[in-house]
């Protein structure tokens, strides 16, 4: 499934900055804590929120995290 991580305003359920796309079958919860490397960098995020959308027929999610 076709997964975004976006970094989540602390006061609101609000989605700010897109910190990873990726296609998974893993089933994130509130809670998760996931570290996202990239080639220069190395974040770690707690999920918050997990938003599912179905659009033609194609489901896709949202997951709100806050950086740690």
């Amino acid at each position: 499934m076709h997964t975004e991580f976006f970094e989540s305003d602390p006061f609101s359920p609000r989605k700010t900055e897109l910190l990873l796309s990726i296609d998974t079958d893993y089933r994130f919860e509130k809670g998760d804590e996931v570290t996202i490397e990239s080639a220069n960098r190395r974040t770690k995020v707690r999920v918050i929120d997990v938003r599912i959308h179905v659009r033609q027929g194609i489901m896709s999610r949202e997951i709100l995290s806050l950086k740690l």
